[in-house]
């Protein structure tokens, strides 16, 4: 008896079904899983312009802008932050120390403030909040809260931003 050893048509179709079953099942928790962390790369991105700009202002001893920037330079529109953002000395607005990238299509970052003032030797700086929000609403979101000091610091939600999906 001349045996032929393999797997029939039926076999193949059902073990193709499955793993096609298996992929849908796997996108959408993937898609989570890239929108965290581009929502944490946008933070800390935001974290650390924060500080950077609160130093500078100490080093140079005069106030230091994050600000909105949908173009070069400051944009005096706080939607503007979904564009992208700058830092930049507060006498020359021009003078870009820093810039940072916009926030992800299918999300977007939100503020209270067109921009934040950070004043040298422990003088009040511009407090506000900055928001990450995407389609998964208000418990997915992410905010930057910069305390009178000028201090950042990081928090779930919206805070007082209302973060509808978009």
């Amino acid at each position: 008896m001349d045996r032929q050893t393999g797997i029939t048509l039926i076999e193949l179709m059902t073990a193709i079904a499955l793993i096609a079953i298996l992929a849908g099942l796997a996108v959408p928790a993937l898609d989570g899983i890239l929108l965290n962390a581009r929502r944490a790369a946008a933070m800390e991105e935001l974290v650390r312009a924060a500080w950077f700009a609160r130093t500078e202002a100490m080093r140079r001893g005069r106030p230091v802008l994050l600000c909105a920037s949908a173009g070069g330079g400051c944009d005096a529109d706080a939607v503007a932050w979904h564009d992208g953002w700058v830092v930049a000395p507060a006498d020359q607005p021009e003078h870009i120390l820093r810039r940072g990238g916009a926030a992800h299509p299918r999300a977007r970052l939100l503020s209270n403030r067109s921009s934040f003032s950070f004043e040298p030797h422990d003088r009040r700086s511009t407090n506000g909040t900055l928001a990450w929000c995407d389609h998964r609403g208000a418990s997915a979101a992410r905010s930057v809260v910069i305390a009178p000091t000028g201090r950042p610091r990081l928090q779930r939600g919206s805070g007082p931003l209302g973060c509808a999906q978009p």
